[in-house]
């Protein structure tokens, strides 16, 4: 007589039949969650960001920069006289502004504040969010944009100022945001 031996499932077929069974779960999982994302992205809309938006991530200063340095002393009757001078007649301007008792305009400031009322000039007719689109334009594209606002009647900015003004967009938005430091510039006392 032979004894006969059960027959044992082998621990192998378990395993294998085991990880095809998680596989198998995984997998549907995945279709799951890919059709879940599908869904999401056919809902987003179209534009995700305007161009208004991405400007104001950065937007231009220079109200700030006014306020700060020119209001304490002027008002602002006397500082929209400034939007009709020449670049070159606000620059000796705010010179002239150094050598004010207790004007205390540093270097950096000096160069900010004569930027800003150039730009300054533009905002007669366009509002902070439009002057923000500046900032996403390349030098070139700033002196085009300029230079058309020129040719339009009433726009007070001849064709010739048009560089003037781009330089200044340029150093308010300053290389690699050097403009926009959230710290203030303590002003620097004049030696006497």
């Amino acid at each position: 007589m032979t004894t006969e031996t059960p027959r044992r499932f082998p621990a192998f077929r378990i395993v294998v039949m085991l990880v095809v069974l998680v596989n198998l779960i995984l997998t549907i999982a995945v279709i799951t969650q890919m059709r879940e994302l599908q869904q999401r992205v056919a809902s987003l809309p179209p534009d995700l960001a305007s161009k208004r938006d991405v400007a104001m991530l950065r937007p231009l200063r220079v109200r700030e920069i006014l306020m700060q340095n020119c209001v304490e002393c002027h008002s602002s009757r006397r500082l929209g006289v400034t939007v009709s001078m020449e670049p070159a007649e606000i620059q000796r301007t705010v010179e002239r502004m150094q050598t004010h008792p207790g004007a205390n305009i540093s270097p950096v400031e000096f160069e900010r504040i004569t930027a800003s009322l150039l730009v300054a000039r533009c905002a007669r007719c366009h509002g902070e969010e439009t002057l923000n689109l500046m900032v996403l334009k390349t030098q070139p594209e700033r002196i085009a944009t300029i230079r058309r606002m020129a040719a339009l009647p009433g726009s007070g900015v001849r064709p010739d100022q048009a560089l003037a003004i781009a330089e200044a967009f340029e150093k308010l938005i300053g290389e690699g945001g050097a403009a926009y430091k959230n710290s203030y510039v303590p002003a620097v006392q004049p030696s006497r």
